[in-house]
């Protein structure tokens, strides 16, 4: 779709172009037209005279003496030459015409203010444009035509390669029971590397601590209200630490964990996870 709104948008300009190219040269044409109008000889002003005007003027007394006036001397023909008096008596010559068949002035004027022919005619400007839309469109056919082959979906005669899956059973115990038991904290076996721990507040209000990994880095801790439980998965080995465990209950991927007997007012339950997975 992209490709087809491109091809039809440099179609517009190229037209745009040829139209804009005849309108200009249209206007030039008029123009030339203009200036080689033949000129009103009566509507034009006479240059200025290259003589000074007279300051005045002399009075002669008296008549005018005509044998004082010296007489211009006459033109004197001279016989060993020949004469012509009219055009009729001219010689005719190959390129000699009479005077009615000879240009005027205007006639010169008009030939003198012709202009040279442009170099592209209306016709050659209207082929080039129609010759560069096709160009564009076959250009555009072959682009858009060659584009489904390209983005088809590729086959292989390879069959697919299959990975054999193996599935662990784990011994997942109904309830946790301590493994061990130190002053304050039980331990506990796990037998998963990643497991849930689910701290609720059963009874009342109780405030637990998780910690994770060898350096017992802290991942949570806070109030567990009454009727409220805080879940968060743990992976390796584990600390979670209750402030009263009387009000609470664990459990370990949905199994209940069994608190020792008698229950201190602190307890720290320690999960050791196991390392098959």
């Amino acid at each position: 779709m992209n490709l087809v709104v491109k091809v039809v948008a440099i179609v517009v300009v190229v037209l745009i172009i040829v139209v804009a190219a005849l309108r200009v040269r249209k206007l030039r044409r008029d123009e030339m037209r203009e200036l080689s109008r033949p000129v009103e000889r009566r509507l034009m002003t006479p240059p200025p005279s290259p003589y000074a005007p007279s300051k005045g003027f002399r009075l002669l007394d008296g008549p005018i003496d005509p044998a004082k006036r010296a007489e211009p001397p006459r033109p004197r023909l001279e016989t060993d030459r020949e004469y012509v008096f009219s055009e009729t008596q001219m010689p005719t010559y190959d390129d000699a015409r009479p005077a009615q068949l000879r240009h005027n002035e205007d006639w010169a004027l008009s030939r003198s203010a012709r202009r040279s022919s442009p170099p592209f005619s209306g016709v050659r400007v209207i082929a080039f444009a129609l010759g560069a839309v096709l160009v564009v469109g076959i250009i555009g056919y072959y682009l858009q035509g060659g584009s489904p082959a390209k983005n088809g979906p590729a086959t292989s005669s390879v069959p697919p390669t299959t990975i054999p899956t193996t599935t662990t059973t784990l011994a997942w115990p109904a309830s946790f029971s301590p493994a061990a038991r130190s002053g304050q904290s039980a331990t506990y076996n796990v037998p998963a590397p990643s497991y849930q721990v689910v701290v609720t507040g059963s009874l009342g209000p109780s405030w637990a601590v998780y910690e994770m990994g060898p350096k017992n880095t802290l991942e949570w801790q806070g109030k567990v209200a009454r009727g409220k439980s805080e879940s968060l998965r743990m992976t390796g080995d584990s600390r979670i630490t209750l402030g009263s465990p009387k009000n609470a209950t664990v459990t370990v991927g949905g199994s209940a964990v069994v608190f020792p007997s008698p229950l201190p007012t602190t307890l720290t339950l320690v999960f050791v996870s196991s390392s098959q997975g």
